[in-house]
């Protein structure tokens, strides 16, 4: 994708909470650009872009479900080209959140972060 299209017509869609950063996702024609900053330099940070289709088949496959992992949603999508690793999964988690399609689950288990789709 080329930088032009990734930032132009980029509507603010809403902000997810993780749990260590702040996550402020913008919609595109076709894609989703999520943005989180450095807490020690907020003039820096990372982006990166989700495809909308990879966001419509996480919503589409788990509907309703009451505990998501981004491992789970990596594993389960092994057989189509949506997810390069596991942090595009958690990212289009994070789309999903900011889009008020799900919640971040706050159980105390270390190690993993649940997500509630529905």
């Amino acid at each position: 994708m080329k930088a032009q299209e990734a930032v132009s017509e980029l509507h603010y869609e809403g902000k997810a909470r993780g749990s260590r950063q702040t996550y402020h996702i913008f919609r595109g024609r076709r894609h989703f650009l999520v943005l989180s900053f450095k807490r020690d330099d907020p003039a820096a940070g990372n982006f990166n872009l989700i495809q909308s289709s990879a966001v419509r088949y996480v919503e589409a496959r788990y509907g309703r479900s009451r505990s998501v992992t981004a491992r789970q949603v990596l594993e389960d999508a092994r057989t189509t080209r949506h997810f390069k690793d596991r942090f595009a999964a958690l990212n289009t988690l994070y789309v999903l959140v900011a889009m008020k399609k799900a919640t971040v689950s706050r159980r105390p288990k270390v190690g993993a972060l649940f997500f509630r789709l529905g």
